[in-house]
């Protein structure tokens, strides 16, 4: 028995009524929306989250991509990888920028905030927490607004790659 067999994606027809404006909103909600949709009261609160780090956040969408793939390749999420490659795609990133993503830090192409968002998710990954020169060097060129997203944006897709990789998610 898979773990997908155990609690598979939810058709959003059988989505508990409280959250079928969330259904809406999303208007082709990924298989994704549809585990977490399994804890109606989970999708409430996930969602306003959701939409700061994809929509709102102050990150650039190139700085949100990069990290996103940077977290999707480091924990081998292959569902968020694939998702944000197409993300990343339409946020500006050429293709080999992309695969360079899997290189990290030892690319050539980083800017100077890219590389240390980059560093940012390595460190989270690794301890959980942000070295304060790391911290300090993205404070300085990017600003703290970007700082906590940055970090809110990799405790987001650790969680998501969690999940996914939980409950052998399909990717659609």
């Amino acid at each position: 028995m898979t773990s997908q067999s155990v609690l598979p994606p939810l058709p959003t027809e059988q989505w508990d009524q409280s959250i079928q404006h969330i259904a809406k909103r999303l208007e082709n909600p990924l298989n994704i929306h549809k585990m977490i949709a399994h804890n109606p009261a989970l999708m409430e609160a996930y969602t306003p989250l959701r939409y700061h780090v994809v929509r709102d956040s102050s990150l650039s969408d190139r700085q949100r991509e990069i990290l996103i793939l940077r977290v999707a390749h480091v924990i081998q999420s292959d569902y968020e990888w694939r998702h944000h490659v197409e993300r990343g795609q339409k946020a500006g990133l050429l293709l080999d920028e992309i695969e360079s993503v899997r290189l990290g830090r030892s690319a050539t192409c980083w800017s100077t905030d890219e590389s240390l968002i980059i560093d940012l998710v390595d460190q989270m990954i690794e301890t959980q927490q942000v070295e304060e020169q790391t911290a300090a060097g993205l404070l300085a060129v990017a600003g703290k607004q970007i700082l906590l997203d940055a970090v809110f944006t990799v405790a987001v897709y650790l969680a998501l790659g969690s999940l996914l990789k939980t409950f052998d998610v399909p990717i659609d």
